[in-house]
């Protein structure tokens, strides 16, 4: 089903917005207040809390300094601590495996689009913390030789977005892709390919209905039935 989040460039993130408007308020600070601690323009908090945008990973550990919660707080971390200064680290917490559906496909190349799927092609076992994640089956060859056609994308929606790393981006007019991640701000998303025959692609964000990270790809072996 196609999403319908008018204007909203990032999918998923509700969570992160009313948990940034419930420690914002808790500290008796209003939106323009946090903005101005943070160094952002007070529309970059409406965003944020909207659940339009996502704050970048500095200014989610400078959030969480300011605010007195973790960044597992933000990110529904049902185990987070509202002032780990207080406690002393524990082990390290391993993700678990679990059983990830292949809802559709998307192509790397350009003009591609996700096909949804009537029924589950399958499934990847994969560790994540995101209850959301789903799974792609890859076309195209705008990205090899980092990722084959025919390999298998793990989309988690709630991932923060980090320059550098993959994301799975669909445009309003249901153009499908996934790409390198260049940079994301308030007026524009920039993509790379890992093959150089593709050009690199910036895209105003009026142009992208949804932006999701991509938590791991694995090749065709790993699907399960």
């Amino acid at each position: 089903m196609r999403a319908t989040t008018l204007g909203c460039i990032f999918r998923g993130m509700s969570t992160i917005g009313k948990r940034i408007a419930l420690a914002r308020e808790e500290k008796g600070w209003n939106q323009s207040e946090l903005a101005r601690q943070l160094g952002v323009k007070p529309q970059s908090v409406q965003a944020w809390e909207a659940g339009r945008n996502v704050p970048r990973p500095q200014k989610m550990q400078q959030m969480s300094r300011l605010l007195g919660k973790s960044v597992g707080y933000f990110m529904d971390d049902a185990n987070a601590i509202s002032n780990p200064a207080e406690v002393e680290p524990g082990p390290p917490i391993t993700s678990p495996w679990r059983a990830i559906p292949i809802v559709g496909t998307a192509q790397m190349g350009t003009e591609g689009y996700w096909h949804a799927l009537e029924s589950a092609d399958g499934y990847v076992e994969m560790p994540t913390r995101d209850k959301h994640a789903y799974a792609l089956r890859l076309k195209g060859n705008s990205m090899a030789p980092a990722i084959k056609s025919g390999w298998v994308a793990v989309i988690e929606p709630n991932g923060l977005l980090i320059p550098g790393e993959y994301v799975m981006v669909r445009l309003v007019d249901e153009e499908c892709m996934l790409k390198e991640l260049l940079y994301a701000n308030d007026v524009e998303v920039s993509l790379a390919s890992v093959n150089d025959a593709y050009e690199r692609r910036t895209i105003p964000v009026e142009q992208i209905e949804l932006i999701h990270a991509v938590g791991a790809v694995c090749p065709p072996s790993k699907v399960r039935v």
